[in-house]
């Protein structure tokens, strides 16, 4: 979204992130989905883009297209330290020959070389020089979480992970980054701005100027702060002919929905419910005593139902 709207708010947040990087410190920024953590990764290798040590940007994707990416910003910058054995003789000849080995006599080579070996190939070029190298995600598979493990060895790193990550081998990485900062929804005030800056580029028609600034208020409210949410309901809006008072209380997107887990709940009341059978027995009351049982054979029941449903994902 920043790329029609340009970065709004997130100055403290930016302030904190670049005294961190520029003492030399690995930095892990994260939030809720949806929040602008790519967003916000991207105006810090603006504002990186002539600092020292130099920037390199790895996006979202598989392991193999990451090695290759980091590979080709690397070898742009300072050349990739390359064994001759792994060049065919005539691209060897030719780089002897012009005293350089442009990137695409090189991907190919590197595109049949195994994983490992070209872990090991980075892990060479990023020793003879300190890089700050940008992740765009930590949600990685296990293979790649390696790939990662390596990188925090020999440069320095920032990276973005989603507060809800799960994945425990790269919980074991968490602890190598000495700062963290945290991505919180944004305010009102610079909800409406983004939204009024989208509308700026991409006009809409609204059936009077109440409704356009009702339509306004609405996304800085029902939005949550989340840049996500914001342009996904401007986008739904961009379909419509033209935006009423009916349809600007009728947007809404997930990514602003907030979920409440209820499994402390449930185990609390199945607990009730047990406790609540021996207790009506040592009683003798005999509703209470058919009451537990109930509500313990109901608990039993969601508690099947809810591991048959997380069995199928």
């Amino acid at each position: 979204m920043d790329d029609v709207t340009g970065f709004v708010g997130r100055s403290r947040e930016s302030d904190a992130a670049l005294t961190a990087i520029r003492r030399g410190a690995n930095v892990l920024i994260h939030g809720r989905a949806g929040i602008g953590k790519s967003a916000f990764l991207r105006h810090l290798r603006g504002q990186l883009a002539d600092s020292e040590p130099p920037v390199v940007f790895v996006p979202a994707g598989t392991t193999k297209s990451s090695l290759l990416e980091l590979a080709r910003q690397i070898h742009e910058r300072c050349g990739l330290a390359v064994p001759e054995a792994l060049l065919p003789p005539r691209t060897l000849a030719r780089a002897r020959r012009e005293g350089s080995l442009p990137w695409n006599d090189l991907v190919r080579p590197l595109r049949r070389l195994p994983v490992t070996d070209t872990v090991a190939l980075l892990e060479n070029s990023l020793r003879r020089r300190r890089f700050l190298v940008l992740l765009e995600t930590l949600e990685v598979p296990p293979s790649q979480a390696e790939l990662f493990a390596v990188i925090l060895d020999c440069a320095q790193v920032v990276a973005c992970m989603d507060d809800s990550n799960r994945r425990v081998r790269i919980d074991r990485l968490l602890w190598r980054f000495q700062a963290q900062v945290e991505l919180k929804p944004l305010p009102l005030e610079e909800s409406r701005t983004l939204a009024e800056r989208w509308i700026a580029d991409n006009p809409l028609r609204f059936a009077d100027e109440a409704t356009r600034d009702r339509f306004l208020r609405h996304i800085a409210q029902a939005s949550g702060g989340v840049p996500a949410a914001i342009r996904g309901m401007l986008e739904e809006a961009g379909k419509e002919r033209e935006i009423t008072p009916a349809k600007a209380r009728s947007l809404y997107h997930s990514a602003a929905l907030q979920y409440v887990d209820m499994t402390p709940l449930v185990v609390v009341l199945l607990v009730i419910a047990i406790a609540g059978r021996y207790i009506s027995r040592g009683l003798g009351d005999t509703e209470m005593l058919v009451l537990s049982g109930v509500a313990t054979a109901i608990f039993m029941g969601l508690r099947f139902f809810f591991f048959q449903m997380r069995s199928r994902r």
